[in-house]
């Protein structure tokens, strides 16, 4: 099983203030180079766009927000794997919903249960799992499926960052003390973190946290899962 892992593109394309770190022309370009290593799914974890917050309601903005997510996704429609998108603090999650409506939120690739959250954050930007998502989590914890899981959403569970901007879910312990309890092999993928944590192994859980595209030098994250380990490599643009 091949997971490519990308996050982070930060988006201003049709909306104001274009971001000239990352356009779709560089977003095309990490498709191609995706493409490469055929992978079985592709996962991108938030923060597709950078869409301004203050304009959540503004019905031209949202209209220019959806030009946006709509070209992130033409970028990868061209694959030939799934492809799992995940909305962050930076999308806005109505529109979301519209482009990526056919989505399914559940699936099998190669015999991996993926499973994506798609989590808000509340009070002082702390990142929450509530509501039907958590029943969510404790379901797919607590059901008789064999399969492995592959754990998607925005936010990081594991490691802690404890200072400054909250990256981490309030219940964040708590939440990966859930994932430990439940013996199925599991792999679970962040972005939100632009500085990225590398790959790490709690037991038969293993977390990673993508660094952000939309930083130079570009990067995006392969791992391979067999039957004993996992790996991780980056590539770069």
């Amino acid at each position: 099983m091949k997971i490519v892992h990308i996050s982070d593109f930060h988006l201003r394309h049709h909306l104001e203030g274009e971001n000239v770190k990352c356009g779709p022309d560089l977003i095309t370009e990490a498709a191609r180079h995706i493409a490469a290593h055929s992978p079985d799914l592709v996962a991108i974890t938030g923060d597709l766009v950078d869409y301004p917050l203050d304009a959540l309601d503004d019905p031209d903005t949202v209209a220019l927000g959806e030009k946006d997510l709509h070209l992130v996704r033409e970028c990868f429609d061209s694959l030939s794997c799934p492809v799992a998108y995940v909305h962050g603090n930076h999308d806005h999650p109505t529109s979301f919903r519209r482009v990526f409506s056919d989505q399914p939120f559940d699936f099998d690739v190669q015999g991996f249960r993926v499973i994506i959250f798609f989590d808000e954050e509340g009070d002082h930007h702390v990142p929450q799992r509530v509501g039907a998502e958590r029943a969510r989590f404790q379901s797919v914890l607590s059901d008789d499926d064999p399969r492995p899981q592959i754990h998607l959403q925005h936010y990081m569970i594991f490691p802690e960052h404890s200072g400054g901007y909250p990256y981490n879910y309030d219940n964040a312990a708590e939440l990966k003390a859930a994932l430990l309890a439940d013996s199925r092999r599991k792999l679970v993928l962040s972005g939100h973190y632009h500085e990225g944590e590398d790959l790490m192994a709690e037991g038969h859980v293993c977390f990673a946290t993508a660094r952000a595209f939309r930083e130079p030098p570009h990067p995006f994250r392969v791992y391979e899962i067999t039957d004993a380990d996992i790996t991780q490599a980056e590539y770069t643009l």
